[in-house]
């Protein structure tokens, strides 16, 4: 299948360099930037140069540009987007013959990347998922099927398990350093949480003071941030709360469960 890009950067080089090594015919990438290896024949100046019956187009571009970047494209067009956030009716492209939405399910953070096998989270018009389950199968990837308005909850799923997750290790190898530790203990710690997870499920494979009923250990803690950073109580004793939650799954007594439910309410009150 024929295609081309509109953007030139992680996502899209990544998406287009894929899809040519499945055999994809590529025209081309429309963008304002290019890496330093987009050879000159594949950079479009101008979007008069999609104008191909049944091109399939991807968008692959910041979601505040989409809207007006589609507008901008010739009529007769297959055309997605990348986005995780919006949906299919972002796309503001005269006449396409399809539309639809393509999310990557994976932390992109180098141009060019392999993204063979990977999950995709799809939505869009009949055509439109018919295009984007053709893409993820050319990809060996799987593809699951998002209504369109669950977008945005759907993308905060996607920005809780990636993005969040990055942002708790950070704080965490803050809290290590501090203590003069080496920086790659809390990403090897994170490591084996989620090989633990994946062998036995977020219930069964959770440990730590809460779900042992140590609330004498978790009040240490607690006093310990306060004095590190305060600032940190409100978020840390929120999700110590869904902690606490998984662990009532697991078979924490009543008990101990409102005994550490008191002690992370004062100290994310405090």
């Amino acid at each position: 299948m024929r295609f081309a890009l509109c953007g030139a950067g992680r996502v899209g080089t990544s998406l287009a360099e894929s899809l040519k090594s499945a055999n994809w015919e590529f025209l081309g990438y429309y963008s304002i930037s290019y890496p330093e290896w987009v050879e000159e024949n594949e950079k479009l100046s101008d979007p008069r140069q999609l104008d191909y019956k049944d091109l399939l187009v991807i968008l692959a571009l910041p979601d505040k540009a989409i809207e007006f970047l589609s507008g901008e494209l010739p009529s007769d067009l297959i055309v997605g987007h990348t986005s995780g956030s919006l949906n299919h009716m972002a796309i503001n492209a005269p006449y396409p013959r399809a539309r639809f939405s393509l999310h990557p399910l994976c932390s992109i953070s180098t141009y060019g990347m392999d993204l063979s096998g990977g999950f995709w989270g799809i939505e869009g018009d009949s055509f439109g998922i018919l295009t984007a389950r053709r893409i993820v199968s050319a990809l060996k990837g799987r593809a699951f099927y998002v209504e369109s308005d669950k977008k945005p909850l759907y993308h905060l799923a996607s920005v809780v398990s990636s993005n969040l997750m990055n942002s708790l290790l950070y704080i965490g190898n803050e809290l290590f350093a501090s203590c003069g530790l080496e920086e790659d203990i809390a990403f090897n710690l994170g490591e084996s949480t989620l090989k633990n997870i994946k062998d036995k499920g977020y219930v069964a494979s959770l440990t730590g003071p809460i779900e042992r009923g140590d609330y004498d250990t978790l009040k240490r803690d607690l006093e310990a941030l306060k004095g590190f950073n305060p600032s940190l109580l409100p978020m840390i004793s929120e999700l110590l709360m869904v902690n606490l939650k998984i662990a009532k799954e697991k078979g924490l007594s009543e008990e101990d469960a409102d005994s550490i439910c008191s002690i992370i309410s004062n100290y994310k009150n405090s």
